[in-house]
C-alpha cells in the first residue's frame, strides 16, 4: 500500500512548491534589505541603546532564518513562509524612525505591522492554517484593528513628515493609540486561550510541537504586563521589559525549535500505525499535524508497509494455526471414532466368540466327562478357565477403549467406576457435572483415567485426591497426589498424547510435578471447537 498526498509526488511538488519558493525569495530578500535599513535607521536615530537595537534587529533576522529552515524543511507546509514574514513585518515596523517624509508616511500605517503577522503565525503553527472559525476572527480582527488604527494614526499624526496628515494635533492619533492598546491586549488575550486549550487537548506530538512556543508566549506576557503595570518609575520596570524583548527575540527560535523537533513525528507515526486497533493508519493520513512533506511521506509508507506486512503475517499465521487446530480436532473425532469401532468390534466379535467356545467347552465336559479321561478332563477345565480370564482381560480392554459407562451414564459415573475399580485410595470430590459434550466428557475421563495409572505406576502411594467441578463454561479436572513425582509432560506419550486432545478442544493440560508430589488439571470449555 502507498499512502500519497496532493502536491507530494515529484511531479505535484515542482508545481505546488515553485509559488511558494518564489514567494520565500522574495521576503529574504526584502527582509535583508529592510533589516539593514531598519538598523541603520535605529542608530541614526539615537533614540535606542545599542542592547535595545540589537535585539530588535537580532529578532528580525532570527525570524527571517527560521522562515528560511522551515521552508526547506517542509517546502509544502506555508508556515516558513509566514515565520520569514513575521521578520519582514518587524523591520517594517522600523521604517518610523525614517527623516524622508515618504518612508514616514509609508511607515505610520505599519507601526505594529508585526502584531497581527505573529498572531496569525501563532495560530497557524504548526500546519501552516488556521482551522477554526474562532481563530479566523481573531486573526482578521487582528490585521483590522491595526490596520485600521494605524490609518486613523496617519490621518491625525501632526508629524511634518507626515504626508497624508488631515487634522495634525487632533485627539485622533491618541485615540487611534488607545483603540490599538486595548485591541491588542484583547486578542493576545484570545491567541493564548487558543493556544493552552489547543495544547491541553492535543496529542504527545502537538504538545511537543507547541511548547516551545507557549512557553514564550506565556512568559512574554508575564513580563512584558508585569513591567506596565509597574510604570516606568518602578526600578523593576525595565529590566521586566527587557527581558521581554529578550524573550521575543528567542521567539523564533522555538518557531524554528518546533520545526526541527517535527522529526520526532516519524517515531511518532510508527507507534499509532502499530496500535492493535487498526485506526492509527487513517488517524496519521487525515492528521492536520503531520507535515505532509517527502520526508514524512516515506516514513509513513515505509512504516504502513511494515504494517500491512506485519498484519498480512498475522493473519496467514492465524488462519494456519486454527487449519493445525481443525486438523488436530479432526484426528481426535477420528481416534474417538476408530475407539468406538474397536470396542464395538470386540463386543461383538472375537469376546463373542471366545464365549461360545466357553459354552462349547461346558457342554463337551458336562456330557462327555464321565466317559473322558481324568486328565482331559483336566485339560478342559483348564481351558474353560483360560478362556474366561481371556474374556476378562478383552472386557477390560474394551473398557479402556472407551468404557460403556461413559457412554450410557456420563462423566462422574464412569469416573466412579474408575476409582472404584483402583487398588488405590481415590478421594474423589465432583460438584454438579451435568452431561456433557461427548468429546468433553471423553477428554476429561481419559485425562483422569491416565493420571491414576501413572500414580499407580510412579508415585509410590496409596491415596490420590480428584477433583471434577464445572465453574463458569468450563471443567475443571485435577488429579493430585504426594507421591515421588518427576512426572513430565515431556516424559511419554501418554500425557503429552492427552495435552493434544485437550488442546484440540481449545483447553490447557498443566502436569506440576516435585519431590512432593505430582498434580495433573485440565480445563476444558463446556462446548468442544468444532474442526
Amino acid at each position: 500500500m502507498t499512502v500519497c498526498v496532493s502536491g507530494s509526488t515529484p511531479g505535484g511538488v515542482g508545481v505546488a512548491q515553485h509559488p511558494r519558493t518564489l514567494v520565500m525569495t522574495g521576503l529574504l530578500v526584502a527582509g535583508l534589505a529592510l533589516g539593514v535599513t531598519a538598523l541603520t535607521l535605529k542608530a541614526a536615530d539615537g533614540g535606542h541603546s545599542a542592547l535595545d537595537t540589537a535585539l530588535s534587529t537580532a529578532t528580525g533576522f532570527l525570524f527571517l532564518l527560521a522562515g528560511a529552515v522551515a521552508h526547506v524543511r517542509r517546502p509544502a507546509n506555508p508556515i516558513g513562509v509566514l515565520i520569514a514574514f513575521a521578520g519582514v513585518a518587524l523591520f517594517l515596523e522600523d521604517l518610523q524612525f525614517a527623516r524622508n517624509p515618504v518612508l514616514y508616511t509609508i511607515a505610520v500605517p505599519l507601526r505594529a505591522a508585526s502584531s497581527p503577522v505573529i498572531a496569525h503565525l501563532v495560530l497557524a503553527f504548526p500546519h501552516g492554517r488556521l482551522r477554526s472559525r474562532w481563530e479566523r476572527l481573531l486573526v482578521t480582527a487582528a490585521y483590522l484593528v491595526v490596520l485600521g488604527s494605524g490609518v486613523v494614526g496617519l490621518l491625525a499624526d501632526d508629524d511634518p513628515r507626515d504626508l497624508l496628515a488631515i487634522r495634525p494635533g487632533s485627539d485622533g492619533g491618541a485615540f487611534a493609540d488607545r483603540a490599538l492598546e486595548l485591541a491588542a491586549t484583547a486578542i493576545s488575550a484570545g491567541v493564548v486561550v487558543v493556544l493552552l486549550y489547543r495544547w491541553l487537548t492535543g496529542r504527545l506530538p502537538q504538545r511537543r510541537l507547541l511548547s516551545p512556543v507557549i512557553t514564550i508566549a506565556l512568559l512574554g506576557a508575564l513580563t512584558s504586563g508585569a513591567g506596565t503595570a509597574l510604570g516606568d518609575g518602578h526600578p523593576l520596570s525595565h529590566p521586566l521589559l527587557q527581558a521581554y524583548r529578550i524573550l521575543f527575540c528567542l521567539w523564533p527560535l522555538a518557531f524554528l525549535a518546533g520545526v526541527l523537533r517535527a522529526r520526532v513525528g516519524n517515531a511518532e507515526m510508527i507507534r499509532l500505525l502499530l496500535e492493535r486497533d487498526g485506526t492509527g493508519l487513517a488517524a496519521l493520513v487525515q492528521d492536520d499535524e503531520v507535515w505532509k512533506d517527502s520526508r514524512s511521506i516515506d516514513a509513513l509508507n515505509a512504516a504502513a508497509g511494515l504494517v500491512l506486512d506485519n498484519q498480512r503475517l498475522t493473519a496467514e499465521l492465524e488462519h494456519r494455526l486454527a487449519e493445525v487446530r481443525a486438523s488436530r480436532a479432526r484426528l481426535v473425532e477420528a481416534g474417538d471414532e476408530e475407539r468406538r469401532r474397536l470396542e464395538r468390534d470386540l463386543h461383538d466379535g472375537a469376546q463373542q466368540r471366545l464365549v461360545s467356545v466357553v459354552l462349547l467347552l461346558r457342554m463337551t465336559g458336562r456330557r462327555y466327562g464321565d466317559d473322558l479321561p481324568p486328565e482331559v478332563r483336566a485339560l478342559l477345565s483348564g481351558s474353560v478357565d483360560e478362556l474366561q480370564t481371556a474374556i476378562t482381560e478383552l472386557r477390560e480392554l474394551a473398557r479402556g477403549i472407551r468404557p460403556a459407562i461413559l457412554t450410557e451414564a456420563g462423566l462422574v459415573a464412569a469416573v466412579r467406576s474408575l476409582a472404584d475399580r483402583s487398588p488405590m485410595d481415590v478421594a474423589l470430590s465432583v460438584g454438579t457435572v451435568p452431561r456433557l459434550d461427548a468429546a468433553v466428557e471423553a477428554t476429561a475421563y481419559f485425562v483422569t483415567s491416565e493420571a491414576l495409572t501413572n500414580a499407580l505406576k510412579h508415585a509410590q502411594t496409596d491415596r490420590v485426591g480428584v477433583r471434577i467441578a464445572v465453574e463458569g463454561a468450563e471443567l475443571r479436572v485435577a488429579v493430585t497426589d504426594h507421591g515421588a513425582g518427576g512426572a513430565s509432560l515431556d516424559g511419554g506419550t501418554g500425557l503429552a498424547g492427552l495435552r493434544d486432545r485437550v488442546e484440540a478442544l481449545g483447553g490447557e493440560l498443566d502436569v506440576a510435578s516435585g519431590p512432593g508430589g505430582t498434580a495433573v488439571s485440565a480445563v476444558i470449555p463446556l462446548v468442544a471447537e468444532k474442526p
